[in-house]
């Protein structure tokens, strides 16, 4: 027998929109291609407002050009220095009292939002970011435009979906939507910007996933198109491969780049600890960065802002190599110097400035030496800056797509690959976290992309685990530990010393073994039977942790040590703990573990469970709407469990909430329950009457 519950009118309680679109019938893919198109909309335009920004504070700052050299030449050397010193002043309070997560390149906060925060990117942060990071380019910082703008697509995507009350997995595929329709309009490539997203925001190419985010990149691109016209962003002279004798020379460049890809994370990462550790007022520490980097820019003017100017310089071969070899000095220190002290802009725009010189450095240099075998050293620039993009990164595939995109130039399409593959497996062999990923990995966060275990990996054992558990102490005698053991009913205790430093773990079949020896309850103490314990986690561990250990040894508990460094137990973790927030949090939180069956024309509102209970979804009453589930004591009156709100999205569809006891329902609000067949009988005569007499208020 299926109970089925009384519907009340669709459009109850709906806003107009909700009316409207609540008829429509659209599966997952469609619907997210719908939304998607006004995301690449959306994100085309903020696109071309952050590349606008930026002209007009640097039209501020040095006047208007692309040749930011030549518009330097003009610039007296003092204001160099103060140029950069101005920018601090002005992003340093605007980042620490508005959105500190506008700091540094963007791209982990995109990726933490992804992984840890169910797709919620705050508002206010793509704001912050688009104006700290043009300021910072405008005033001298030498950073990218790219990293800032995918935070400024995923930000305003995710506040879309947010808007729309999109459930966690949606929200995580408009932010790739976002992030896609950023790099798409600035590099005008709109498969690497889809691959962008793919590949490094979501590494997820799901058709669910795939569609959506194809679709943004391309209207963004088309946005772009409009204004700023259908070019390369790096237009190149025609290059080919002169001898197919040159493709060592390639391997070789993509050798090098790999080790100069180590290099440039490892100096962004330590001179940003060093600027974390000085004791001085965070609001100003970019000020600290800004003077010498102002000082480098007195002699080395094409460090300044992104670079582009001097980059294409470098791929028409019009730049000596000794240059080239000094500005890759040069930008590794200024680069370093502006994200570590706090200013705001991306790191890409850097990795092929760098890739660019060394190319073009190292062309210049194997044309000298092996004149008959090397071609254009433009093609060794252009290649520099792919192989440089796809170590730093860990996205080979998005490097050789975007440096494609941006030059329109295929020929050396094959050493292309050939360098970003090699540069790559040099930068794993030697580093395992990209430039974007380390800064989890410092943090102790493993970056895992797949739901179940990205929502394990944020609760840690603390979180979970029992406190100052009952132990054995070392010295305890045998007759002591018989006797614990028989008149409690754990399985196991653990071994401590007087430091509470532990020592092994007891069990009851440890006791058996020596039950019957005579005349040993007063010399066997707990140190002489205890068994060393294999497996044990820390405080700080996280639960994916836990449930792999549990998977290794069959064991209810493992203890819990308060660090690597000192071995104290500090509690214990059950392996019923894990499993209760596993299922809480990954069963419930999207689908509540269960999967309502659709048929030919409605919505079947039963599933049979096992034995006499049943999962009923449920309309709630009118006299239910405006109560909260604890005022209507569902379980305490009728016997009935709720186990998920199912709340309407704009666009009409559901996503499911844990219950919250203390939020009024709404009109639009379905139930998820639980009981047994009597009980749900109780409750259709209460919902069909709608009996429910709501509690007088309290005086």
């Amino acid at each position: 027998m299926a109970w089925r519950t009384q519907r009340h009118g669709p459009a109850q309680g709906l806003r107009p929109v909700d009316r409207v679109i609540q008829h429509l019938s659209l599966d997952e893919t469609t619907l997210m291609v719908l939304v998607a198109v006004l995301v690449g909309v959306v994100g085309g335009y903020g696109a071309i407002l952050f590349r606008w920004m930026v002209q007009f504070f640097q039209a501020f700052a040095i006047g208007r050009g692309e040749d930011v050299v030549r518009l330097l030449a003009d610039v007296p050397w003092w204001k160099r220095i103060l140029l950069p010193v101005a920018g601090g002043l002005i992003v340093g309070p605007m980042i620490h009292y508005l959105a500190r997560e506008a700091r540094g390149h963007g791209v982990p906060e995109v990726i933490d939002a992804v992984v840890f925060k169910q797709g919620v990117i705050r508002p206010i942060v793509a704001a912050v970011k688009i104006t700290a990071s043009a300021i910072t380019i405008a005033f001298g910082g030498s950073v990218g435009r790219e990293g800032p703008i995918v935070q400024i697509g995923a930000g305003m995507a995710s506040a879309l979906g947010q808007w729309l009350h999109f459930s966690p997995q949606r929200l995580r595929t408009m932010i790739g939507c976002g992030a896609a329709a950023g790099i798409a309009a600035t590099f005008n490539a709109p498969i690497a910007g889809a691959f962008f997203a793919l590949e490094i925001i979501l590494r997820d190419f799901a058709i669910v996933t795939f569609s959506p985010i194809i679709v943004s990149s391309v209207i963004a691109t088309v946005v772009s198109r409009h204004y700023l016209g259908n070019t390369p962003a790096f237009p190149v002279p025609g290059f080919s491969i002169e001898s197919w004798l040159e493709l060592p020379f390639y391997l070789l460049l993509g050798l090098v780049a790999g080790l100069l890809a180590m290099v440039y994370v490892r100096s962004l990462y330590a001179v940003e600890d060093r600027f974390d550790r000085l004791h001085f007022p965070a609001p100003l520490k970019p000020i600290l960065g800004a003077v010498p980097l102002g000082l480098l820019l007195i002699w080395f003017p094409q460090l300044y802002g992104i670079g582009y100017s001097s980059m294409v310089h470098a791929l028409d071969g019009g730049m000596v190599w000794n240059l080239m070899a000094l500005l890759v000095v040069g930008k590794l220190i200024a680069v370093s110097l502006t994200l570590g002290s706090g200013f705001s802009g991306g790191i890409f725009a850097p990795a092929l400035f760098l890739g660019g010189m060394l190319g073009g450095a190292y062309g210049a240099l194997m044309a000298q030496l092996f004149p008959a075998n090397i071609g254009a050293i433009g093609a060794y620039a252009m290649v520099g800056m792919a192989a440089m993009v796809a170590a730093s990164t860990g996205g080979p595939l998005m490097a050789i797509l975007i440096l494609f995109e941006m030059t329109g130039e295929y020929r050396i399409i094959l050493p292309l690959m050939l360098a970003c593959i090699t540069a790559t497996l040099v930068y794993r062999g030697g580093m395992r976290d990209s430039i974007f990923t380390l800064k989890f990995t410092r943090r102790g966060q493993k970056l895992v992309f797949g739901r179940e275990s990205a929502i394990l990996q944020s609760f840690h054992v603390r979180d979970v685990m029992e406190a100052n558990p009952a132990t054995i102490q070392f010295a305890y005698s045998y007759d002591k530990i018989l006797k614990l053991f028989l008149t409690n009913p754990d399985p196991h205790y653990y071994v401590v010393q007087p430091d509470r430093r532990l020592a092994g773990r007891i069990t009851i079949n440890d006791v058996k073994e020596i039950l019957h020896a005579e005349s040993l309850g007063q010399v066997i103490i707990a140190g002489d039977i205890c068994v060393p314990v294999e497996r044990m986690v820390y405080q700080q561990d996280n639960l994916e942790k836990c449930l792999l250990l549990f998977g290794e040894e069959d064991t209810v508990d493992l203890p819990v040590l308060e660090s690597p460094e000192r071995p104290v137990l500090v509690g214990i973790i059950t392996r019923k703990a894990v499993f209760e927030v596993y299922n809480r949090e990954v069963l419930h939180k999207e689908d509540v573990g269960i999967k309502l069956v659709y048929g030919e024309s409605r919505l079947h509102d039963c599933v049979d469970l096992p034995s006499t209970y049943r999962v009923q979804l449920l309309t709630p009453p009118h006299s239910y709407i405006g109560h909260t589930l604890r005022e209507l004591q569902l379980r305490q009156r009728l016997g009935v469990a709720v186990l998920a709100v199912k709340k309407r999205e704009l666009l009409g569809s559901r996503h499911n909430e844990l219950p919250d006891p203390d939020v009024p329902l709404r009109a639009s609000d379905q139930l998820i329950v639980v009981a047994n067949v009597d009980d749900l009988a109780r409750l259709m005569i209460e919902v069909e009457n709608d009996g429910f007499v709501p509690p007088l208020p309290v005086s």
